[in-house]
C-alpha cells in the first residue's frame, strides 16, 4: 500500500471509529472525481468540537499522524483552523477543522470512494469545483476543468454557490473563473 493509503486508511480508522463527519478533499478527491494528478499530500474536512480536537489529535498520534511543528501544536489545537500533520509513511496530511457553510455542505453531499484501496468519503466534484475556483491557483483551475468534464458538477448549484461567496466576501472573480473553465471545456 502507498503512503497515500496507509495515511488514509489511518485517518478513517480513527475518524470512523469516532462517528465524526469528515470527507477527502484537494488532488485525491480529484482523482476520485475528476481526473489524477500529482499530489504530495493528502487534505481533508472533519467536523469537530474545538473542546475535542486535543483528543483527536493524541488518537491520531497513536495512529502514526503527528504534528508537522510540534513546536506550535499547542497553539494550533487552541485556535488554529488546520492541524498540518505528517504519517509516518512520509505522506503529509492537512486536517481541516470544519466550519458552517460550504464545508457543512460538502460534509452532507460527500460519499464514500476507494482511494488507494481505503474507503473514505469524498467531497463531491460540485463541491470541489467551488473550493477549486476558491483557491484559484493554475493546478486548482485545471483541477475545475477536469471536474467539469467529468459530467458530474451541478453547474446550476456551483454557480449559485460561487455567487453567494462573492457577495459574502466582497469579490467578483470567482463567477468568471467559473465561467472561463466552462467555456474551456465545453460544458454547460
Amino acid at each position: 500500500m502507498s503512503a497515500v493509503g496507509e495515511a488514509l486508511r489511518s485517518l478513517a480508522g480513527v475518524l470512523d471509529q469516532r462517528s465524526l463527519d469528515w470527507f477527502v478533499f484537494g488532488a485525491q478527491a480529484v482523482a476520485v472525481r475528476g481526473a489524477p494528478r500529482a499530489t504530495q499530500d493528502v487534505d481533508v474536512t472533519v467536523w469537530v468540537e474545538r473542546v475535542a480536537l486535543g483528543e483527536l489529535a493524541e488518537a491520531l498520534g497513536a495512529e502514526g499522524l503527528r504534528h508537522r511543528y510540534p513546536e506550535i501544536a499547542d497553539e494550533l489545537l487552541t485556535s488554529g483552523s488546520v492541524l498540518p500533520l505528517v504519517h509516518s509513511s512520509g505522506m503529509e496530511v492537512d486536517l481541516v477543522l470544519a466550519s458552517s457553510g460550504l464545508e457543512r455542505l460538502a460534509l452532507e453531499a460527500s460519499s464514500r470512494a476507494s482511494i488507494d484501496g481505503v474507503l473514505v468519503p469524498v467531497a463531491h466534484a460540485t463541491h470541489l469545483v467551488v473550493m477549486k475556483v476558491l483557491a484559484g491557483r493554475g493546478k486548482d483551475l485545471e483541477d475545475v476543468r477536469a471536474l467539469l468534464a467529468s459530467g458530474d458538477v451541478d453547474l446550476g448549484e456551483a454557480t449559485e454557490l460561487l455567487g453567494q461567496l462573492e457577495e459574502a466576501l466582497g469579490q467578483s472573480d470567482l463567477l468568471i473563473a467559473l465561467n472561463v473553465a466552462v467555456e474551456d471545456v465545453g460544458a454547460g
